[in-house]
């Protein structure tokens, strides 16, 4: 957020992987920064309800109802305090 450049990418495996690494990575995120996000082919199969949450946090709404091989993108913060109004 303070100079423009990204601070870290990752994947994750949400399908046949394991969604502790997400989670750790979620936690780790600093308050006021940027987040970006999209799925592909399927996000949320093992997406619990812990990580559910840590990326409403981030001002998802649409992350309780994400399925099993629905598309999505979000961009939203850590420390935001209303919904993200980037997110399809």
């Amino acid at each position: 957020g303070k100079t423009g450049e990204p601070l870290d990418t990752k994947f994750f495996d949400m399908w046949g992987g394991d969604v502790a690494p997400f989670i750790e990575f979620l936690k780790s995120i600093q308050d006021g920064t940027i987040v970006l996000m999209a799925t592909y082919d399927d996000g949320a199969t093992k997406l619990n309800d812990e990580a559910r949450q840590l990326i409403s946090e981030l001002g998802s709404t649409s992350i309780t109802n994400l399925g099993f091989r629905d598309n999505w993108v979000f961009c939203g913060g850590k420390g935001i305090k209303t919904k993200s109004p980037f997110e399809q």
